[in-house]
């Protein structure tokens, strides 16, 4: 796939060192007691939340703007296959030009992600 760049900044939840130590009394917070499914009321030393123990954080808009692209175009193929799919099974008058438009999507979506050029 694409060769993307990741903008990693120290993670200001574990002062970069990749354990809690923000609850009471140097342990780990109730947040991050959460993220590693435990029960129980204090923990020490536990993987930060924020950052999943790595000590630099990738920014959530950073992730979904990085995630957008190829949802969208599984979602895209999906719903053109399956609408598709029903138009063929109900026998619908329009189903020529309906293949002849999804087709043409799908291969535009397909040949963008498996082209050996794409930047």
């Amino acid at each position: 796939m694409e060769s993307m760049k990741v903008n990693l900044y120290p993670c200001a939840h574990c002062e970069g060192k990749g354990t809690c130590k923000n609850g009471g009394d140097g342990s780990s917070c109730t947040a991050c007691v959460k993220r590693n499914d435990l029960k129980g009321k204090e923990y020490s030393g536990l993987l930060c939340g924020a950052c999943g123990g790595l000590g630099m954080a990738e920014p959530y808009t950073e992730r979904i703007n990085k995630r957008t692209k190829p949802i969208l175009a599984v979602v895209i193929v999906f719903v053109m296959l399956f609408m598709i799919i029903g138009l063929a099974l109900s026998k619908n008058p329009h189903f020529p030009e309906v293949l002849a438009f999804a087709g043409t999507l799908i291969g535009g979506v397909v040949a963008y992600y498996f082209s050996s050029n794409s930047s």
